[in-house]
């Protein structure tokens, strides 16, 4: 095992940051396309149904680079890591709920509405983002059901790193195998109950598990990074083109086995700044996305726009993403960014103290 190779992840690795944008992309699409669908725009429908996956290929690579991060987590950090996740969590949640929750009571007071997605009962349950476990349904800003679930990866992930860590070639291609026949088995669409915690647990462990391959092999030169990213890339293509949507996360995580890399053609590529802008910003656009997209459907539809159909339709979906982007630029440099360091900040005080 090499030195660099069994060290943990001390910087940020660009390529990983970047293609947690695109994923995140990926969902916005579907939502996109599934708003668009119902006025009778289905451009790329092929393309972009499928996106819901993109959810599982977070959960994959946030066991991928947890564990590249926390691998040597022993029972002393457990309030630094903690502390670190609920600042990196919560904050920007509990800011969009809050915006939620004002246009509901705004929505309420003007016009009567009563959305049976957003009940106030349900409310405390959101808040402390355990929806996944008590409800069955969705209910107020439902994408994040998987943060609920990645809560619980997190509060499992120091019971596991231990042996994780321990695990030697064999062992680790047993469990490698395991999880992505466990991820494939247990992979679908669903958002609440416990076949969607199944999603979240076996995409996370999957991720654990190619990180500590990683570990045991040797890093992959040029060549072989971006024959590994390229390969990767051509098979969630054709798993989409195939409607053979379980492969897509196996299929993800031999991806961010090569970029980890940081050394093939793809990964270099996705080193480019506005690439890894995208990746900072995927939090605040995968938690903001739904209602916007909602409010912007009701108020101003793509007919409105007088263009044309089908120029309707594309004109519509440019000024959405444009208007996504910016504003989840805003909330990631005001709410969510100044809340992570908040709180890696809050941790190393206590951990000197």
């Amino acid at each position: 095992m090499s030195e660099a190779a069994a060290a943990p992840l001390r910087h940020q690795n660009l390529p990983l940051t970047s293609i947690r944008g695109f994923a995140a992309l990926w969902v916005v699409g579907h939502h996109l396309q599934f708003v668009l669908a119902y006025a009778g725009y289905d451009a790329a429908g092929w393309l972009f149904r499928p996106g819901y996956v993109a959810v599982d290929i977070f959960f994959v690579l946030s066991g991928f680079v947890i564990t590249a991060v926390h691998r040597d987590l022993t029972l002393p950090g457990l309030r630094d890591f903690f502390l670190r996740r609920i600042f990196r969590v919560y904050p920007l949640h509990l800011f969009v709920l809050a915006l939620i929750l004002g246009l509901w009571v705004w929505s309420e007071a003007r016009f009567g509405n009563h959305d049976p997605t957003e009940r106030l009962r349900d409310l405390p349950i959101v808040v402390l983002l355990l929806q996944p476990y008590l409800l069955h349904g969705l209910t107020w800003n439902t994408v994040s059901w998987s943060i609920g679930v990645e809560l619980l990866c997190y509060v499992l992930f120091p019971l596991v790193i231990g042996a994780m860590r321990r695990l030697e070639f064999v062992g680790c291609v047993l469990i490698l195998l395991m999880m992505a026949a466990i991820e494939r088995h247990v992979q679908s669409d669903m958002v609440w109950g416990w076949p969607a915690v199944a999603r979240g647990l076996a995409g996370f462990g999957l991720g654990m598990a190619v990180q500590q391959m990683t570990v045991l092999v040797r890093r992959p030169r040029p060549r072989t990074a971006s024959l590994i990213e390229a390969a990767a890339l051509l098979a969630i293509l054709l798993a989409v083109l195939g409607d053979h949507l379980r492969l897509i996360p196996v299929f993800a995580a031999v991806l961010i086995w090569g970029l980890a890399a940081e050394c093939g053609v793809i990964a270099r590529g996705l080193g480019a700044g506005w690439c890894v802008w995208l990746g900072r910003i995927s939090f605040s656009l995968y938690l903001i996305h739904p209602t916007l997209i909602g409010l912007a459907f009701v108020w101003l539809p793509p007919g409105r726009l007088g263009l044309g159909h089908a120029a309707d339709g594309m004109l519509w979906t440019l000024l959405m993403l444009a208007l996504l982007l910016g504003l989840a630029t805003i909330t990631w440099a005001t709410v969510e960014e100044p809340a992570r360091r908040f709180g890696i900040r809050l941790a190393k005080r206590r951990a000197g103290a």
